[in-house]
């Protein structure tokens, strides 16, 4: 296990275990980033623990996917460790963002680890910097709109808000349960209708809050709510998805520490794989 660390854009980023068939980064196509951050999270800590968890549950699932007929050993798959972050939230951001940007301008397709949801901020940020004309689909089971939260516009209670802001608009959410009641509802959808939302001819980003999912299936979260997706629709979102030119996704707010089946590590490291090959992996 290597614990070098190495500077991609202005974020250092760590080498620990990687993730299922994972290399190095420099001839991979598509490059995984753990962001563990937490300091947006507004219940119950954790979530910085949740890249390394999820690289350790991808070693109990195999690496080819019969849905896509494609293998994680032939995606071009690299990773790049985790980032070394500033525990303040704007500053540390800005180092996800650089780390994404970085990559994305070498031609390379980007899945982030977090961390709590507030990463996608950053990722998203960098993201538009290379593709302004991003358009951004998400899951999750909280409408995350509020414009601050406990004092921070950047708490993971703003996360949606701010995409919004960052994308023009152009951001769509399904798996949702929770409101605060002021929300723009055009861009709170059902999962079948999140890929008629989107424009085939743009460049698009998926944000999975893994909390978006069914607690019965993934417990293993800051914000349980009740109700939620099942698996399969996520698969079948895989499916519409593969259609469009994804340049990044994320998967974020695993907690280690309230899932102690693993369960929910092991599902958000089965939608990485999936993810990679349902978008990557032609």
């Amino acid at each position: 296990m290597s614990h070098l660390a190495e500077n991609h854009g202005k974020g250092e980023v760590r080498k620990r275990m990687r993730f299922l068939e994972a290399g190095q980064v420099d001839d991979a196509q598509v490059v995984i980033i753990g962001a563990p951050f937490e300091e947006a999270s507004s219940y119950r800590k954790g979530s910085s623990l949740a890249p390394a968890a999820i690289r350790r549950a991808s070693q109990s699932i195999e690496s080819y996917s019969a849905i896509f007929r494609a293998d994680l050993r032939d995606a071009g798959l690299g990773d790049a460790g985790d980032l070394t972050l500033s525990n303040q939230i704007e500053e540390a951001l800005s180092q996800i963002a650089d780390t994404v940007e970085s990559f994305l301008r070498k031609g390379k397709r980007v899945v982030v680890l977090g961390g709590d949801h507030s990463v996608s901020i950053g990722a998203i940020a960098g993201a538009r910097r290379v593709v302004p004309n991003l358009q951004v689909a998400v899951l999750d089971a909280h409408s995350d709109w509020r414009d601050s939260y406990n004092g921070s516009r950047y708490s993971h209670a703003c996360t949606v808000r701010r995409i919004w802001e960052l994308v023009e608009g152009r951001v769509w959410v399904a798996g949702t349960r929770s409101f605060v009641g002021n929300e723009d509802w055009s861009r709170y959808v059902s999962i079948d209708e999140l890929p008629q939302k989107l424009d085939p001819s743009r460049p698009t980003y998926l944000s999975i809050d893994i909390d978006a999912l069914d607690p019965s299936l993934c417990p293993g979260v800051g914000n349980p709510e009740p109700g939620g997706l099942r698996y399969e629709q996520v698969i079948s979102l895989f499916k519409a998805l593969s259609e469009f030119s994804l340049i990044g996704m994320d998967i974020v707010e695993v907690h280690p520490l309230y899932d102690p089946a693993e369960i929910t590590a092991v599902t958000a490291a089965k939608l990485v794989q999936e993810g990679i090959l349902a978008f990557w992996g032609k």
